[in-house]
């Protein structure tokens, strides 16, 4: 970890307020002032068959209710066997959650498990985890000693940074589906539970590779409309993420 802690620098943010385009009434109050923050990814690997995901999975949400924050869910096989096969889960999406636990050297897997940036993870199951994970995650981006930003006009994504060479780092695009999904379990130990699932991870494509500098590089078609997407640099499978932009 304290290699990790040396990728990222602090920053002075700026104030902005969030007004609904369709509200031209709109009345400032404190209520509608955001720190803005570099985007922070937030995954969430949880799963219709494993019982500590229901109650979980609402406070997890609660806690990245923040426009600084963009949430990818994935759900995961392990519980299938159980009665119930999820109606979502992906194999790949398994290894995603393997990679972290390797990448730190642990030797067990659990669900609900919240992961920021590659940096911070927890389970997000207390009324206030998932923020103290995203803040933990913060704190360890604030310490990073070069920058680097993502910007893109919708055909291309552009990489600016001031570390000319580091090592080599995927440049990933996700694609997720925005609209919320109710599932009722009909079998398993949730049997009669519902479970949400918000910003479903339907595609993960890597578009290149950034080994230091400024780099551009092109987007993909977006393909079905109803999905969005989100681009981020990472250090390889399981590591730190160190940008992210909307697109």
């Amino acid at each position: 970890m304290s290699g990790i802690r040396n990728l990222f620098r602090k920053k002075n943010v700026p104030l902005a307020c969030t007004i609904s385009l369709d509200d031209p009434s709109h009345v400032h109050t404190s209520a509608c002032f955001h720190d803005i923050k570099p985007l922070s990814v937030v995954e969430l690997f949880q799963s219709q068959g494993c019982q500590s995901c229901p109650p979980a999975i609402p406070k997890i949400h609660e806690g990245v209710n923040d426009p600084n924050l963009i949430l990818l869910t994935y759900d995961v096989t392990y519980f299938d066997h159980l009665g119930w096969t999820d109606t979502f889960a992906n194999k790949q999406w398994d290894h995603r959650q393997r990679a972290y636990v390797t990448k730190w050297g642990r030797n067990n897997l659990f669900t609900p498990q919240v992961i920021v940036d590659g940096l911070a993870d927890g389970t997000g199951a207390g009324s206030n985890e998932t923020k103290e994970i995203v803040e933990q995650a913060r704190q360890l981006r604030a310490q990073m000693d070069w920058h680097i930003s993502l910007d893109t006009n919708g055909t291309e994504l552009r990489i600016d940074s001031d570390r000319q060479e580091i090592e080599t780092h995927d440049i990933v695009l996700v694609k997720f589906d925005p609209q919320p999904q109710l599932i009722k379990i009909g079998k398993g130990p949730n049997k009669g539970k519902k479970v949400i699932h918000r910003n479903l991870v339907k595609e993960i494509t890597k578009i290149g590779e950034w080994k230091g500098g400024n780099v551009t590089v092109p987007l993909p078609e977006q393909g079905q409309h109803s999905l969005e997407m989100v681009a981020f640099v990472q250090g390889g499978p399981g590591g730190p993420i160190v940008a992210s932009q909307r697109i």
